[in-house]
């Protein structure tokens, strides 16, 4: 339920990466994931901490 553009612009050229979300399925998914992961631990995290360790 939203674009959202990367844009990377030189004098030579532009390259434009897009994301359309169609609806909030993913957002929400996403939000478990880190309400599953965040469980039992203490203090301020990102959603980078929670994707740099289920990566591992």
């Amino acid at each position: 339920m939203g674009t959202h553009r990367v844009t990377f612009d030189s004098v030579a050229d532009t390259i434009e990466i897009t994301h359309t979300a169609k609806n909030r399925t993913g957002f929400a998914l996403g939000a478990l994931l880190a309400a599953e992961w965040v469980r039992g631990k203490h203090g301020l995290f990102t959603m980078e901490d929670v994707l740099e360790d289920i990566r591992k």
